[in-house]
């Protein structure tokens, strides 16, 4: 009388668990690898462009609900910008300090550079109490290859994102 295992132990192949193992450590080490690989230049450039936006179109509302001129100031060499009204700077609503956003000092924006800042010839946009910017302009960020230019319209203030400079 012949037993018969369940288990054949002659069969090659691997166990699912095995297979699991392997692709957990495959994971993991292009979860390291890629980005290091392609670089983040590009999404740290996305990334500002949408703070940068977001920010404008802040600066433009808190005008409007408080019924006073917001200034908006650019500092390229900085790769910087700050907030501010005539009481002096504005305060960010998440951590209640002087609402600077400053790049250079943001490790996960290390390859990130405000390129251009145009606004007419300055580096500072005004929004009246109508939300409506004193002139129009630009500003143009660049992390690695990428490069995006964030427009602010003139007199509706429109702001919008694009890729390319």
């Amino acid at each position: 009388m012949h037993r018969r295992s369940g288990r054949n132990e002659s069969s090659p192949g691997f166990t699912l668990v095995e297979m699991l193992v392997v692709v957990v450590i495959l994971a993991i080490i292009g979860a390291v690898v890629i980005p290091l690989a392609i670089g983040t230049g590009g999404m740290e450039a996305m990334s500002a462009a949408r703070i940068i936006a977001a920010d404008l179109q802040y600066a433009q509302n808190v005008a409007m609900t408080r019924q006073s001129p917001v200034t908006v100031q650019f500092d390229t060499p900085g790769d910087s910008y700050s907030l501010s009204n005539a009481s002096g700077p504005l305060k960010h609503p998440m951590t209640q300090a002087d609402y600077v956003v400053d790049f250079q000092s943001k490790r996960e924006f290390g390859q990130l550079d405000i390129v251009t800042v145009y606004f007419e010839g300055s580096q500072i946009v005004v929004f009246d109490e109508l939300g409506s910017p004193d002139r129009g302009g630009y500003v143009t960020v660049q992390g690695g290859p990428e490069v995006y230019r964030i427009d602010i319209a003139p007199v509706t203030g429109t702001v919008t994102v694009a890729a390319g400079s």
